[in-house]
């Protein structure tokens, strides 16, 4: 019988099937058909339909070239590449004649201007509700991002089009192999993803009823094993969820010689101790501290069962959201409890603000929390890619005005990645079937007729004695001044931040004259409704009114920052104050508690709650300044980004790069600013500063997006500053890895450069995209052209070492070391951390080449000195080279220490390219260590995966030579079954179980027990 759950999703499955969703969703496969009723399926045998009806297509050849067409759907197919999909090497006498016959055919199959053709050659003009794979693609995607019986009804409708494995009569064909292995992993993966949901829905039985026959024919799937185990427990089949676990333990050991993910394993465990649900973590718990947040001078009063509650929710559940009027308290509960939370969980925490975040950019905010690198495509899938296999407890901090992103990104997480731990705080919950709700209430007030004594007591009124002292610390609630105070409590509903900003003017504006304007404010404010929102709003207004007129200016000023700001970021923008008023004014705000400060090693620093920086923003509005004060913003995002530019090219680059650390949300929203009202001049004057700095250093993701962005900006094309912008957004996108868009960008901005810089910044980008490629001549004829160009003296080392690179790649071992010599000179003269560090990184690469033994040294001084400098990828490339070096002296004990940070490092930074290269170092060594198996497996991973960079020189004779031997060592039909599971498996549980192997490698061997003592 269905359970009442099973009700609910089917009632839902029959309104998100039939109303309110596009055309993709209806009809034979979803439904009409879109442009002129004319439909394809790829999702099993082709398949033509017209209104709904099958059309013929009885011709092999025809099939072939419309399924070679449809595999690039809408983009151009050149005429030799159908031809090889129509007659294979079997050519007829005139290729191009009989390809025009062909067509014309199909033409009278699919209409007459359906096949067009094109100078790139020809197109199928196809919508993508045409195709059943598209609209496959849109129910899995649009699934991702909406509450689980929504989600569970589109799975429903995109698994309703499969008739089969993709292309199925053409998988094995060159023109569609990669693309049906692309879909059917799609298809699969919703499988999975729906029995996932029913799960959430607490439908064990169906759950279990889906995945029995689909893990009988994909046996080697470990996500959709994991499944079955959790559904066949939760539907009270304990003995046979451990069954399933030892059925797949014994065919991977059998068949394989490998062994189960650390992350089933765990399950099993949990299972075995009824421990369900819990984490999937193979760490053990130890905490870890809090990251610096939060600073808060006022007491923490009358919360502390919501702060043990709290606890106590995060441990049972992956996702509580903390809601609450605004100034409730929420996001201080959560400071306050996050060093237990870590304590209990074990779990390293990241917190996200995003306050200041619009709804396109949740995961991108989320992302840069992470420290994820720039990355290529998605960033959201990159941050859950490195959740997935990363257990973390992930504070979401103000999502009300963001509901949509946060809910299909903290969705998709909850299905992906079993590690981690979500906290939100919200005026409103994010609707997701799996989460806890804990409202946050006012404090406790004095009731109207509470004694003097008692009423103090309340936590209401503590917190004002409290805040009022620390402005003056004479303050001291009196018998006649507690029937006042307790009446203002009360008219501020308890709300903790009013009372706060009320208290802060009580004590310099006495108690009665603060509690008559309170009345006022509350008056003109009327009632909305929102007794909280309505006091909160009252407190912020008399408190503003009370300020002074420099100071509301100031206020309304620095609103416009993102995150925190230093002082000279807040007498940039205060248009028309002097630097005495700024300082002097920030300290009124700070003793009226509108802005908060927090020591940073550059000085202190300020920040506003995000309900005072709306608040700000909307007086700012109102002054009618507001264009003044951006264009000031950006102006000095400009001036920041210019001198941090020339910083890092010598002594003292370190500071400079954390500065820019510290402003990139600000600096970012300024670029965004000047590009959306056409400021053109200034976002390139900015992102062409940005890309001089980050040389050798890389650069933030969150300022990646807009350096691209404004490289193709009209506005800013048709500024003087064009090249030095196009020449940025080229070497952003190297950072990424676009190394496409690196070299069209790069040839763009050369021709058009006016000066040294915009010349520099060009050759640089393409220089190391041309490296990257494998291009060397050309690589190696820009640097030389980048050594002409002059400049600083840590120029000369970014051609020296991309010379030296290229001579060492090419086997020009003498050169490498002349140009590595020349690069630590030049380094040496310049001073720069970044440059000094990049340079010794190459002398080490260089000397690996002769000698590893003397190269090993090096190399540890070289990610050291990275690591110290910020230049995070260099120390990657670094360790990288380290532990390559090591494996191949035969020290693996000391490989294996470096090769599990490295991993995680490269996970983080989403550097795919480097994480395979490290992944097939790591191969040698497991093989070393009589790990044969998982070496294949890693092996097979790498060269399989379209990231994965080609290998050359004696590294490609190296693999040649391992791969060989592994076939004999495991046995010919393991090697083959190990290489199927390599395919199969997401990159990142490749990594998992490389991190889960080098784990155990590690960890001492179990010592034999001695004597007994008494």
């Amino acid at each position: 019988m269905a359970s009442s759950g099973t009700s609910m999703v089917q009632a839902s499955v029959a309104r998100c099937c039939f109303t309110g969703l596009p055309p993709c969703f209806h009809g034979r496969y979803g439904g009409p058909m879109g442009s002129g009723d004319l439909g394809f399926g790829v999702l099993g045998a082709l398949e033509v339909r017209r209104n709904g009806a099958s059309v013929p297509l009885p011709s092999a050849r025809q099939r072939a070239v419309l399924a070679a067409l449809l595999v690039r759907a809408g983009k151009p197919v050149h005429g030799d590449a159908l031809i090889a999909a129509a007659w294979g090497d079997d050519l007829p006498a005139a290729p191009r004649a009989a390809l025009h016959t062909l067509l014309s055919r199909l033409r009278v199959v699919v209409g007459a201007d359906a096949v067009r053709s094109e100078p790139a050659g020809y197109r199928l003009a196809v919508e993508r509700d045409q195709l059943d794979a598209a609209r496959f693609e849109e129910c899995c995607s649009r699934a991702a991002g909406v509450p689980a019986p929504e989600a569970l009804g589109l799975l429903d409708t995109a698994q309703a089009l499969c008739r089969g494995p993709a292309y199925a009569e053409f998988a094995d064909r060159d023109f569609a192999r990669v693309e049906a292995v692309r879909v059917d992993e799609l298809r699969l993966a919703a499988v999975e993803d729906r029995a996932g949901l029913l799960l959430e829905l607490g439908d064990a039985d169906a759950a279990v009823a889906g995945l029995e026959p689909f893990v009988g024919e994909h046996p080697l799937r470990e996500r959709a094993r994991g499944l079955l185990m959790t559904a066949l427990y939760r539907a009270g089949r304990v003995g046979d969820a451990l069954d399933r676990y030892q059925d797949y333990r014994r065919h991977l050991a059998d068949d394989l010689g490998l062994d189960p993910s650390p992350a089933l394993r765990d399950l099993q465990g949990r299972i075995l101790n009824h421990d369900l649900p819990g984490d999937t973590r193979r760490q053990p718990r130890v905490a870890t501290p809090p990251p610096p947040w939060l600073v808060a001078d006022a007491v923490f009063l009358g919360r502390d069962d919501d702060a043990a509650g709290l606890v106590e929710a995060v441990g049972r559940h992956r996702l509580v959201t903390v809601t609450g009027v605004g100034g409730v308290g929420k996001t201080r509960l959560v400071a306050e409890a996050l060093p237990a939370l870590i304590e209990r969980l074990g779990l390293p925490a990241t917190v996200v603000e995003l306050g200041g975040v619009d709804v396109e950019h949740v995961e991108l905010a989320i992302a840069s929390a992470l420290a994820i690198g720039p990355v290529r495509g998605d960033v959201g899938e990159a941050a859950q890619e490195y959740l997935s296999i990363t257990p973390a407890l992930l504070v979401l901090d103000n999502c009300e005005h963001v509901l949509t992103g946060v809910r299909a990104f903290v969705g998709a997480v909850l299905r992906r990645c079993p590690g981690v731990r979500i906290v939100a705080t919200s005026r409103r919950r994010i609707g997701l079937a799996a989460e806890q709700v804990l409202p946050v209430e006012p404090l406790p007030t004095p009731t109207p007729d509470a004694a003097p004594a008692a009423a103090e007591l309340t936590a209401a009124m503590r917190l004002f004695a409290d805040r009022a002292r620390r402005v003056r610390p004479a303050f001291a609630l009196t018998a006649v001044g507690v029937p006042a105070v307790a009446e203002i409590c009360r008219r501020l509903d308890g709300v903790p931040l009013a009372i706060e900003l009320a208290a802060t003017r009580a004590a310099t504006l006495g108690v009665e004259p603060l509690r008559a304007r309170l009345d006022q404010s509350l008056d003109l404010l009327g009632d909305n409704g929102d007794p909280g929102g309505r006091s909160l709003r009252a407190a912020l207004d008399w408190s503003y009114g009370l300020l002074g007129d420099s100071e509301q200016v100031l206020l309304a000023a620095v609103g416009v920052f993102e995150g925190d700001f230093d002082l000279d970021g807040a007498e940039r923008v205060a248009v028309g104050l002097g630097s005495r008023s700024v300082a002097a004014g920030l300290a009124e705000l700070v003793d009226a508690s509108l802005v908060a400060t927090r020591s940073a090693a550059a000085g202190i620093r300020y920040r506003l709650l995000e309900i005072v920086r709306t608040f700000a923003r909307e007086r700012l509005t109102e002054t009618g300044a507001e264009r003044d004060v951006r264009l000031a913003h950006a102006q000095w995002a400009r001036s920041m980004a210019e001198s941090v530019s020339t910083a890092t090219t010598g002594p003292g680059d370190s500071t400079a790069a954390a500065r820019l650390d510290a402003e990139a949300a600000s600096v970012r929203a300024a670029v965004s600013w000047a590009l959306r009202t056409g400021e053109g001049l200034l976002a390139g004057q900015i992102t062409g500063a940005l890309g001089l700095g980050s040389v050798h250093r890389g650069m933030r993701l969150e300022l990646v997006d807009v350096v691209r962005r404004a490289a193709e900006d009209p506005a800013v094309d048709a500024t003087a500053v064009a090249p030095l912008a196009r020449a940025a957004g080229a070497l952003a996108a190297v950072w990424q890895g676009d190394l496409e868009f690196a070299q069209r960008a790069g040839q763009a901005a050369l021709p058009a450069a006016r000066n040294a810089d915009d010349r520099f910044l060009a050759l640089c980008a393409l220089a190391v995209a041309t490296l990257y490629r494998g291009e060397h001549d050309s690589s190696r004829r820009y640097w030389r052209e980048l050594l002409a160009v002059g400049g600083p003296t840590a120029r000369q080392v970014t051609g020296h070492t991309g010379l030296a690179l290229v001579a060492c790649y090419g086997g020009d071992v003498p050169g490498a070391r002349r140009h590595a010599a020349l690069a630590t000179a030049a380094a040496e003269a310049a001073g720069s951390d970044a440059y000094r560090s990049f340079a010794c990184y190459v002398d080490a690469e260089v000397a690996a080449a002769d000698d590893p033994s003397t190269a090993v040294p090096l190399l540890r001084e070289a990610a050291r000195d990275a690591d110290r400098a910020g230049a995070s990828f260099a120390g990657g490339l670094a360790t990288t080279a380290l532990v390559a070096a090591l494996t191949r002296l035969g020290r693996g004990a000391e490989a294996l220490d470096v090769v599990g940070p490295l991993l995680e490092r490269w996970l983080r930074l989403a550097v795919w390219p480097q994480l395979w290269t490290t992944l097939r170092i790591l191969a040698e060594l497991l093989a070393d260590n009589d790990l044969p198996e998982t070496a294949a497996l890693l092996l097979a991973a790498a060269d399989h995966a379209p990231s994965a960079p080609a290998v050359t020189g004696d590294d490609a004779e190296r693999y040649r030579r391992l791969t060989r031997t592994l076939p004999d060592r495991v046995g010919a039909r393991s090697h083959e079954q190990i290489a199927a599971l390599a395919v199969m498996l997401p990159r990142a549980q490749v990594v998992d179980r490389a991190q889960a192997v080098v784990s155990e490698l590690r960890a001492p061997s179990p010592q034999p027990a001695g004597p007994l003592a008494f």
